[in-house]
């Protein structure tokens, strides 16, 4: 992503942010390289004193702004370029918040690996939102005659892990 679509997103966020009454501050701004074949994302953290108003509850005032930051993004990045350029990606994280959250589903995910292997029976995981299941599915493939299944459907869709006998 390059450098004019990071400050047009910087500045979406901040002008949001701004409308919304919300004092934040950015943190951290950073590249990362998320391993598969869409390549980077562009991360911004930012920082405030009232996380709860801008998280809500399972991050789903978060996932909003994220969701309407990027909408009002891709708007402005096409209209400045004259183009449909679908290249750029990036994510809001609020005093990171997002950071914590995979490290608690990473440490779900082992927990739960661990009394499915030794019950030899599925547990459904309550419903979590895209990026949580992604992640969860993500722990578990590593994993030994464990696999994952999401079912459900919209705010009901959730992971199963099950034992599998090889």
């Amino acid at each position: 992503m390059n450098e004019k679509n990071r400050k047009v997103i910087t500045t979406t966020i901040t002008e949001l942010l701004e409308i919304m009454g919300m004092e934040t501050t950015i943190d951290e701004e950073k590249i990362e390289d998320i391993g598969d074949e869409s390549g980077e994302i562009f991360t911004i953290n930012l920082t405030t004193e009232h996380p709860n108003l801008l998280i809500g509850q399972y991050g789903s005032n978060l996932q909003s702004l994220q969701h309407l930051a990027g909408i009002i993004s891709k708007r402005k990045i096409v209209e400045e370029e004259n183009t449909d350029n679908d290249e750029f990606r990036f994510n809001i994280d609020i005093n990171n918040y997002k950071k914590q959250k995979k490290e608690s589903l990473i440490k779900l995910a082992e927990t739960i690996a661990s009394q499915v292997s030794y019950n030899k029976n599925s547990i459904a995981l309550r419903p979590m939102s895209s990026y949580e299941r992604k992640i969860i599915h993500m722990e578990i493939a590593n994993k030994e005659n464990l696999t994952t299944e999401s079912t459900g459907e919209y705010l009901t869709r959730r992971v199963i892990i099950k034992y599998v006998e090889e």
